[in-house]
């Protein structure tokens, strides 16, 4: 199998809500064209720490009158895989688009990155997207996806979103290999008869009826990145307009994110232009910081804000 045979995309033209499917493609020669609908059908993974969710795509500080400027939108191309390459592929943008290069996350002047750091950071990286929204063997109890957007001709990513199903219990909005190991706890509690009719339960109905009062499945937006040399072209609000989409197709009537407090050029463009609004606030949540001299993911502890969105 060449790298993307499977893989759904949908090309973007005019406005960025505007989208029209069209056939799968492979950038490798491929005499393949398949279509794929956007879901994740395996089971199981091992837990990660890479958790912070982020949102990119800001105005420069000192930009003058930076809501009178934009750049002409940019045709892309929408695809959701869990193919490996295409998730490695994801996990070098995420280091160079975010990690590296955005206003929140920015290296210090005179700091100079080594290209073995660089490269130890985007291994980290590739291993936490194969752990979370990878292929697996078995059906996957909680929804989760890719969606990167790329660029036509050249296939070059410019936009990255991730999606997925977890459990909200209180204020914790939990990793996705816990809430699932809690949620298979509690149908592994029941009886061999009421077992079964959990059997292909979804994380909703499981949550309802068999998980406390305050647990509730979420949908939750992450790793919200563009290339800086594609933003404010609209393919930040492509890429959330097609996350929605999903997530209600899912089943869900909110979509949820996370963001850290003092992050205020993500918190405009969640708050502002994408109708995202406040819930609550978690204080001495765990973040993540890019170590520049180690090449690694070190936790600190942040102020959070939960936001979420009616679909």
């Amino acid at each position: 199998m060449q790298p993307f045979d499977y893989i759904f995309f949908v090309f973007v033209f005019f406005h960025p809500t505007s989208i029209k499917c069209g056939k799968a493609f492979s950038p490798t020669i491929s005499g393949r064209k398949e279509h794929l609908t956007l879901q994740s059908d395996s089971d199981g993974r091992p837990s990660s720490r890479l958790g912070m969710f982020f949102a990119d795509e800001a105005e420069k500080p000192n930009s003058p009158e930076p809501s009178d400027i934009s750049k002409e939108l940019i045709p892309v191309e929408l695809v959701a895989s869990e193919n490996p390459s295409f998730l490695n592929m994801a996990g070098s943008f995420l280091v160079d688009s975010f990690w590296l290069n955005s206003e929140h996350h920015q290296l210090g002047k005179g700091v100079v990155l080594s290209q073995e750091s660089r490269i130890n950071l985007i291994v980290e990286q590739c291993a936490d997207l194969q752990e979370k929204y990878g292929e697996r063997m078995g059906k996957r109890l909680l929804d989760a996806c890719v969606l990167g957007a790329l660029e036509p001709e050249s296939k070059e990513m410019l936009g990255l979103v991730t999606l997925k199903a977890t459990l909200l219990m209180k204020t914790d909005v939990l990793e996705a290999d816990k809430a699932e190991t809690i949620a298979k706890s509690a149908v592994a509690l029941l009886g061999p008869k009421q077992r079964r009719l959990y059997k292909d339960a979804s994380i909703q109905k499981i949550a309802k009826e068999l998980l406390p009062d305050d647990s509730n499945a979420v949908c939750v937006l992450s790793n919200l990145a563009v290339s800086p040399n594609a933003r404010r072209s609209g393919i930040a609000q492509t890429l959330c307009n097609e996350a929605e989409i999903l997530a209600s197709e899912w089943g869900y009537e909110k979509i949820h994110l996370l963001v850290e407090s003092d992050n205020t050029a993500a918190r405009k463009l969640y708050e502002d232009k994408l109708g995202y609004s406040f819930s609550f606030e978690k204080k001495a949540a765990c973040g993540l910081r890019a170590d520049i001299e180690s090449g690694s993911f070190t936790e600190i502890e942040v102020d959070t804000l939960v936001l979420v969105k009616n679909l």
